[in-house]
C-alpha cells in the first residue's frame, strides 16, 4: 500500500499534467522566491502560529502537511514562514505583493511581463518570514500546498527515542552507540558536570557525565519525556530528572530540555538545559 505521502505526491503530479495541458502552447510560468536556513526562523512564525486565519489544515502526519490557504480580497497576511519544501496548486489569484519580514518587495505580479494563469502549480523550497497583500478588491486567493517534510525527520525521532529507553533500561552500550565518534556534549551552564565542556566523542561522555552522575546519586531516572522534530536535523526533548543526591540524601524533580543534533543517524550534538537551581540546593547540605 502506498503511503499517504506518496499518494499526495501522486495527486499533486496529476495537478500539474492538467495545469500543464490547459497550459499548452503557453510559455512556461516561473515564481523564483529566496530560501534561506529554516533553523534561523523562529518557530513562532511558522504559518499556522502566526496566520491560522490564512492557513487551515486539512491533513498533517510525520511526512506531509497540507494546508489550504486564503486570503481575502485586500487583505494582508501576517509575516510567517514555511519550513519545508512545498508544493503549490493554486486555484485562483488576481494580482499581489509578497512581502519579506522588513517589508522589502521579494516578489510582484503586476512586474511579470506574461500575467499568471490559474490554475497554476509550483514548487518551492523552504520559504523564509514573509507576508503576502491581495491586492485584488474583488478575487480571494485560494490554494493548496502540501508541504514535504524531510524524510529523516521521522528516523531522528526514532533514534532519539530509542536512546532514551535505553538509557532507563541501563543499557549504556546502546546509548553511546547512538553517538557519533566526534559528538559535541554540552552541560548546561551552572550544572556542576559542565566544568569540562564541551565532552568530545562518547567516551568523555560517559566518563565526564554518566560516570559521575551515577556516583553522586541514590537514583537519576528521565520522566515525562515529550519529543519534538524540529528543523536542521535537531531533535527537541523535554522531561524532568527525577533524583536523589547521595551525599545530602536530597531528592530534585527538575525541568528539563535536552537539543539533539543529528547526522545520517548519529548524534552529533548535544545540548542541555536544566534548572540548575534545583540541582546546587540539592548538593548543598
Amino acid at each position: 500500500m502506498k503511503s499517504i505521502k506518496k499518494q499526495l505526491v501522486t495527486i499533486m503530479l496529476v495537478m500539474i499534467s492538467l495545469t500543464a495541458f490547459a497550459q499548452e502552447g503557453k510559455a512556461p510560468q516561473k515564481i523564483d522566491y529566496k530560501s534561506g536556513n529554516p533553523a534561523e526562523w523562529p518557530a513562532e512564525l511558522d504559518a499556522v502560529i502566526a496566520a491560522p486565519k490564512n492557513h487551515k489544515i486539512l491533513l498533517e502526519n510525520d511526512q506531509v502537511r497540507v494546508l489550504e490557504v486564503y486570503i481575502s480580497p485586500g487583505e494582508k497576511e501576517p509575516v510567517h514562514h514555511h519550513k519545508w519544501p512545498s508544493v503549490l496548486y493554486f486555484q485562483e489569484a488576481g494580482d499581489f505583493v509578497d512581502y519579506d519580514k522588513d517589508g522589502n518587495v521579494i516578489f510582484d505580479t503586476r512586474t511579470l511581463p506574461t500575467p499568471l494563469t490559474f490554475p497554476l502549480t509550483m514548487h518551492k523550497d523552504a520559504e523564509a518570514p514573509h507576508a503576502v497583500v491581495n491586492l485584488s478588491k474583488t478575487q480571494p486567493i485560494r490554494l493548496i500546498r502540501v508541504e514535504m517534510k524531510p524524510e529523516n525527520s521521522t528516523k531522528n525521532i526514532t533514534v532519539i527515542d530509542g536512546l532514551y529507553k535505553a538509557f532507563s533500561a541501563g543499557d549504556v552500550p546502546t546509548v553511546l552507540g547512538a553517538m557519533d565518534a566526534q559528538i559535541v556534549w554540552n552541560e548546561a551552564e551552572g550544572n556542576p558536570y559542565a566544568d569540562n565542556n564541551p565532552y568530545i566523542g562518547p567516551d568523555a561522555v560517559l566518563n565526564g557525565v554518566f560516570a559521575r552522575a551515577l556516583a553522586n546519586h541514590d537514583y537519576f531516572t528521565l520522566e515525562n519525556i515529550q519529543l519534538h522534530d524540529m528543523s536542521n536535523n535537531q531533535v527537541l526533548a523535554t522531561l524532568r530528572y527525577n533524583a536523589k543526591n547521595k551525599a545530602t540524601g536530597k531528592a530534585y524533580n527538575a525541568q528539563v530540555a535536552h537539543l539533539w543534533t543529528l547526522k545520517d543517524g548519529k548524534i552529533t550534538a548535544f545540548q542541555q538545559y536544566v534548572d540548575t537551581k534545583k540541582l546546587s540546593d540539592a548538593e548543598n547540605k
